[in-house]
Order: C-alpha cells, then sequence, then structure tokens
C-alpha cells in the first residue's frame, strides 16, 4: 500500500510561504511531526511518512512533515530570516495552523532537532501541553564545529571563523553558475522559437506555390515545426532544471563520504542531492552560519519532563557522536540510540529503527 500524501500550505508571520505534507485524519489520537534539516527537504522522511501508518494504523496517526523556508518547495527565506529563531516562531505557526490541540511527537533531524531546542528556551509551556514527545535525530545542542569533517581541536577555532565564508563562496557560486546555465537554456528556446517561424512562414510560401503538392510540403513541414515546438519545450525545461542540477553537481564528490555513512543505497543520495540541488546560496550559507551559532544546551532541561529518543549514526562526519553523547548528559531520563556505520541521514540510512523508535513514543502518548 503506497501512502499519498496530501500537500498543502501555510503562511508564516512574515509572509513565508511553507510547504506543508500530511497523511492521515485530522482527529488521529497522536500527530507525528517530522522536520527535516539543513539542505533536506520532506522527503528526507519519505520512509516515516510510508511506514507509521502501516505499523499504528492507518486512522491511529496523522503524519505531518514540512519544507524549512527556503528549503523544497517553500518560498526562499528572505534576509535577515536565515536564523534558528525564524524556524522555532515558523515552526509554532505549523502547530497553530496545521497540526491543532492534540498531542505531538517531534521528530527533529540535524537543523530540525535545534528548531525543537530553540523552541524549548523560547515556548517552554508548548512541553507536555502540546508536545508530548520529542526524537532527536542527527543534531546537535551547540558547538557544531567541534569534531566535524575530523578536524583536529587545535583548529578548531580558525575553522568556526573561517568556515561561513567559505560557505558563502560556495553559496554565491551555486547561484551565478544557476544564472549562467539559465540563461544559456532562456537563449536556446529563443533560437528554437525562431526556428520555429522560419518553418511556418515556410510552410504558407509552399502551399502558394504548388497547390497540387501543398498537402505532402505542409506535412513535411509540419514535422519539423514539431520538432523545432519540441525544442522550445526542452529548452524551457532546461531552464527550469539549470538549478535542480547545478547545486548537486558542484558538490556530488564527496557528498557520499561527508553526509552518508556505509552500504547506502544509492536512491537515499539521489533524495538528498535533490534538496540540495533546490537550496538558494543565501540559504545555503545562511543557515550554515546559524547552525555554527547554535547553542541551546541550557534549553534541554525543558525536554526533561516528556519522552525524548536521542538517535545517532557512528559514522556522523558532520556531527559526530559526541554531540548526542553532550545531549544525553542533560537528559538523564532519555534513551540514547548510537548506530554503528551510519551517517548523519539517519531517516534514510536506517528507516526500519528510526520508524519504530517513533511509533513506540507514538503509543506511549496515545495510551
Amino acid at each position: 500500500m503506497t501512502i499519498q500524501a496530501e500537500r498543502s500550505g501555510v503562511t508564516t508571520t512574515d509572509g513565508i510561504h511553507l510547504n506543508v505534507e500530511s497523511t492521515g485524519p485530522a482527529d488521529a489520537p497522536v500527530t507525528v511531526l517530522l522536520v527535516h534539516g539543513w539542505t533536506c527537504s520532506t522527503r528526507a522522511w519519505h520512509h516515516q511518512v510510508e511506514g507509521l501508518p502501516r505499523i499504528l494504523g492507518a486512522n491511529a496517526v496523522r503524519v505531518v512533515t514540512y519544507d524549512h523556508r527556503g528549503h523544497g518547495q517553500s518560498d526562499a527565506a528572505p534576509p535577515g530570516s536565515l536564523r534558528i529563531e525564524q524556524l522555532a516562531d515558523d515552526l509554532v505557526t505549523v502547530l497553530d495552523e496545521v497540526v491543532g490541540d492534540g498531542p505531538v511527537v517531534y521528530a527533529g533531524h540535524s537543523m530540525g532537532g535545534m528548531t525543537l531546542m530553540e523552541l524549548a528556551d523560547k515556548r517552554p509551556d508548548l512541553f507536555g501541553s502540546r508536545i508530548k514527545a520529542a526524537a532527536l535525530v542527527s543534531t546537535s545542542s551547540g558547538q557544531a564545529a567541534r569534531g566535524a569533517f575530523g578536524i583536529p581541536v587545535c583548529f578548531e577555532p580558525a575553522a568556526v571563523r573561517i568556515a561561513p565564508r567559505v560557505a558563502q563562496v560556495v553559496g554565491t557560486r551555486v547561484d551565478r553558475r544557476a544564472e549562467r546555465l539559465s540563461a544559456a537554456a532562456a537563449a536556446a528556446a529563443d533560437n528554437a522559437v525562431v526556428a520555429a517561424e522560419g518553418v511556418a512562414s515556410a510552410v504558407a510560401d509552399a502551399a502558394g506555390r504548388a497547390a497540387t503538392t501543398a498537402a505532402g510540403a505542409v506535412e513535411g513541414v509540419a514535422l519539423k515545426a514539431g520538432g523545432a515546438a519540441g525544442r522550445v519545450v526542452g529548452g524551457r525545461e532546461m531552464a527550469r532544471a539549470a538549478r535542480a542540477n547545478v547545486a548537486a553537481l558542484m558538490q556530488r564528490p564527496a557528498l557520499r563520504q561527508v553526509v552518508f555513512g556505509k552500504k547506502v543505497d544509492p536512491a537515499e543520495i539521489a533524495i538528498f542531492q535533490e534538496g540540495l540541488a533546490l537550496l538558494p546560496g543565501a540559504t545555503y550559507s545562511g543557515f550554515f552560519e546559524a547552525i555554527l551559532e547554535h547553542d541551546r544546551v541550557h534549553a534541554l532541561k525543558v525536554l526533561d519532563q516528556i519522552p525524548v529518543e536521542v538517535m545517532h549514526g557512528t559514522r556522523d562526519r558532520l556531527l559526530p557522536p559526541r554531540h548526542a553523547n553532550r545531549i544525553a548528559a542533560e537528559l538523564p531520563s532519555a534513551r540514547v540510540w548510537m548506530y554503528p556505520g551510519a551517517g548523519h541521514m539517519l531517516p534514510q540510512e536506517r528507516p526500519r529503527d528510526v520508524t519504530h523508535r517513533l511509533a513506540s513514543l507514538a503509543r506511549k502518548i496515545a495510551s
């Protein structure tokens, strides 16, 4: 059975449209809210969107996921809003306008987990009253640069200073290259239009000169016109696809080694690439800097009043396992799950385990 998510949207307090996808009845006993990480999209949770209704029952759970601003199918993030604090405000909008008043299991991957910690700092009243349980997946409570990419401790201060500049350069290059490809595609489309017009003119001339052979001439030229029209459509599609290819092409060489662990399905890498390809350069660099600045370890005490599952891969190079241990030290009641060989994308790399952990939390708060 394939689960078909219903797509809708919500408008944030500053006017940004967020793409929202949901399955299950609005009056289900529990809602599982899935919030993705930096450079990803709702598709990062596709296994959980499919799996939770199968495990719990189609009418027993509502599954909601959405794209952060600047990610996936949501609107671009305007300057000044590329902050974790803004993502927490967006989360409140989703809770109020989409999720409703029922009990919620929140699952946050990477930046999605940081968003929950920011919410705990700003709105502790929501924990225990609406958010009844949480899963913190491959995330960090702060000091995100420590140990990332295998950088020695002695070089970390310099890395923290330099990394945002590097991310900004990469983001600018992505945008510029996408613009160049879009311009080239638009020029190709214009040339195809001119060719199609010339062919159409030839049809008229041929019909006027020789009525007896007009039918044959028209047929042959029409085929040429169809080919030219196809090139017009192809050119426009190429323009739309320019951004969808450039970022992934720029990032592909080190993608698997940095983001994923061992024995990953190539289809999961492709899904990650698709989300990355939709990302504007400003979103890439802006939220990267926000992640480096994130430090909400003091807010974790708010989560100690609800059931929490902490999940992390032992081969996570973006946020090494020490981040899970730091969270666990502040949440003595949390259960910690380490997955040998897994990288940063646990919902895609260990889908069965993540889905069952979320189902267990849902059963716990719905009983």
